[in-house]
């Protein structure tokens, strides 16, 4: 016997299609934060679903999912000091620590959503600052990479075969074209000095066909500074919080004896 009709609310909850998908990353060198959130937005209800996600700033994180309609709340817990006594009250209050970083999720729009959250740095209020990077396949296709330029001067890029300018501010997608018995995707970058062309970075970078990811490019004086961040094609299924229920706890169905 079914018991209040949950053990079908939970299967067909297994069964949606989260409204979006997150990678994320820290901008900045060498932070590292692990930070909690509700795949379903429902962390203020009692015995919600939680997840934890690690955020580094050398790769993307593991992709996770979120099946709600409000804003995405991550959260790291402040630990208390050896000379501090916890209060428990306040972490019945804040169940899933400290509020550390928000996203609000564009409304409106049809179709699983993808985007890489840059973590650029705190605000006043000392949230996380994030700025979203659409990621999904049509935006940037398997074995291609975007670029974004952080360069007030326009850049001039040749990456493996193709050759393009990236004007200020401006991003562009390119596939990823290795060079026959060649180890590694070129990516060179030039600037336009006193009317020649000054070469500003010249490195080549590992590639798979089935990876992509993102190019930023941001010039420091005569030296490029560059940061790239990319992932393997991996299926849905294994991010986190995909097919978790609403809440931790399920109420097992149970039969009637006969």
């Amino acid at each position: 016997m079914n018991i209040f009709g949950i053990g079908n609310v939970n299967a067909q909850e297994k069964l949606m299609e989260p409204v979006a998908v997150f990678s994320a990353v820290f901008l900045e060198k060498y932070n590292s934060e692990s930070f909690s959130y509700a795949p379903w937005g429902n962390e203020k209800e009692s015995n919600a679903t939680i997840e934890e996600i690690s955020i580094g700033s050398s790769s993307m994180s593991r992709k996770f999912v979120y099946y709600g309609d409000g804003n995405v709340n991550f959260y790291n817990k402040r630990r208390p000091r050896e000379w501090e006594v916890e209060d428990e009250n306040n972490s019945i209050r804040q169940p899933m620590g400290i509020l550390s970083a928000e996203f609000e999720l564009p409304q409106g729009k049809s179709g699983i959503q993808e985007f890489l959250l840059l973590f650029v740095n705190k605000k006043k209020n000392g949230l996380w600052r994030i700025y979203p990077i659409p990621f999904s396949k049509n935006e940037v296709p398997v074995g291609s990479y975007k670029f974004i330029s952080q360069s007030r001067t326009p850049l001039y890029v040749i990456f493996g075969k193709e050759k393009f300018s990236l004007p200020s501010s401006k991003t562009k997608v390119s596939p990823a074209v290795l060079e026959e018995g060649k180890r590694g995707v070129l990516l060179k970058a030039m600037i336009q000095k006193n009317a020649q062309y000054l070469e500003v970075f010249n490195q080549r970078f590992g590639h798979s066909p089935i990876m992509r990811g993102i190019f930023f490019l941001g010039l420091d004086g005569s030296k490029l500074k560059v940061k790239k961040v990319a992932e393997l094609s991996q299926p849905l299924s294994s991010a986190t919080g995909y097919g978790k229920p609403r809440f931790r706890t399920d109420i097992k169905e149970e039969s009637e004896l006969e």
